[in-house]
């Protein structure tokens, strides 16, 4: 009788707080990454995320977001994983002044009274003093000012997560030398070719040719590769774990051709390793 009685009682606690009926989905849905990381990209994910609904703890973009859904699958849909909340997407990534913002960081503010500390509300920054995100107060995703007089005080920090600016500068001036070295690379079958010092065998196009995307394996381990996968992350490379029956393959990308994913790994042997090959996947 005593455990029956806990039991309704329990029963009302669940029903009175509204537990058994929440409307809220609390699983992290990880989106699917259709993007290489670009400016370009980002612009395309923050304009078709514009005007979507405010919704607390979603982050698919057929529903709606709140503030870090709306980060966690922009970034994601580039292949660039970030934590899922606000407050803990404000403790990771590599700090940056208010002065040195550039476009593609994230934003944050303290909007709950008595903890000026903790990161409550998220932002994308998208230059001249502007920021988009998911507003719960306007219900959908909008476009606001740093400068304004509301969230200029409560702005606490910005962090990065991938230099947008800087990896599009280096691209534009070392890969356009390596176009031909790229496409020949694509186009080779049971060939090799130089790269510095080390010699490297081109896998046969017959493995990778009917691909939808492109990826750099680093190779197989038995565990997760925690600090090589941050040091990628922090040099702006988006990363991707495929589980294994016995191990872990760790890979970069994805890129849209083969072209593209040889040109990278050429340009980055030192950071990927002389394991490190381009495979394909459907």
């Amino acid at each position: 009788m005593r455990y029956l009685k806990i039991s309704i009682a329990t029963l009302l606690f669940l029903l009175l707080s509204g537990c058994t009926t929440s409307k809220y989905d609390y699983t992290i849905h990880k989106p699917k990454v259709r993007y290489k990381p670009s400016l370009k990209a980002l612009s395309k994910l923050n304009n078709r995320a514009l005007g979507k609904p405010y919704i607390w703890a979603e982050e698919r973009a057929y529903k709606g977001f709140d503030c870090s859904g709306l980060t966690y699958y922009n970034f994601g849909s580039m292949g660039i994983e970030i934590p899922r909340t606000a407050n803990e997407q404000f403790h990771s990534g590599t700090p940056v002044a208010k002065s040195d913002l550039q476009k593609g960081d994230l934003v944050f503010f303290a909007t709950k009274r008595g903890r000026p500390n903790f990161a409550s509300h998220v932002g994308i920054y998208l230059g001249d003093g502007k920021f988009e995100h998911a507003s719960s107060a306007k219900k959908r995703v909008i476009i606001s000012s740093l400068n304004s007089k509301y969230y200029s005080s409560h702005y606490i920090g910005a962090r990065r997560y991938y230099n947008f600016k800087g990896n599009e500068n280096a691209q534009k001036k070392s890969l356009a030398p390596q176009e031909d070295t790229a496409i020949a690379y694509a186009q080779m079958q049971n060939n090799t070719l130089k790269i510095g010092k080390q010699y490297n065998s081109m896998p046969q196009r017959e493995q990778i040719q009917n691909s939808n995307e492109y990826y750099i394996s680093l190779g197989n381990f038995h565990s997760i590769p925690t600090d090589l996968i941050t040091r990628l992350q922090l040099s702006g490379y988006p990363t991707k774990i495929d589980q294994k029956s016995n191990s872990i393959e760790l890979k970069v990308g994805p890129f849209e051709s083969a072209a593209e994913a040889y040109s990278m790994l050429d340009l980055n042997r030192a950071l990927f390793g002389d394991q490190a090959t381009v495979k394909g996947s459907l």
